[in-house]
């Protein structure tokens, strides 16, 4: 059986819960979420990112939990 890609969205940071690693997302239907980095993952060179626009991946099992993927510029 073929494994399920994620599921990639663009949101938009409203939190941060734990700096360059934790932070709550917003997509733009109101949805929210928890967006890990990972340790090999894009790192946010500002000090303070909310507010920025994100593109993460969403486990296709469980939409609660996601990936920052990306920083657009």
């Amino acid at each position: 059986m073929a494994e399920r890609p994620p599921i990639r969205a663009k949101g938009r940071i409203i939190r941060t819960h734990q700096k360059n690693r934790l932070y709550e997302v917003e997509m733009a239907n109101g949805y929210r979420a928890y967006a890990i980095i990972e340790k090999k993952g894009p790192a946010y060179s500002s000090e303070d990112p909310t507010g920025q626009k994100v593109i993460v991946n969403f486990s296709p099992y469980d939409m609660s939990r996601c990936k920052v993927v990306e920083w657009p510029k």
